[in-house]
């Protein structure tokens, strides 16, 4: 079973799942769009950005059905 944490992403509350130590996605949100939170390695720092389905599975390698 996966880690999971709830987030508050501009006041919508999403589930946050850990996939990795670097990289944690959100289930789909309302806008079609998943929330990442990704470590950058270069900058030393957490960022968040919104990505779909199709941009998760080529960007990660993560499959669609590990995010539904």
């Amino acid at each position: 079973m996966l880690e999971s944490k709830k987030e508050n992403y501009y006041g919508y509350e999403v589930t946050m799942y850990r996939i990795g130590d670097h990289l944690w996605i959100s289930n789909v949100m309302p806008n079609v769009q998943h929330l990442v939170n990704q470590f950058n390695y270069n900058k030393m720092m957490w960022v968040q950005t919104t990505y779909t389905t199709d941009e998760i599975e080529e960007l990660f390698n993560v499959s669609s059905n590990v995010l539904k």
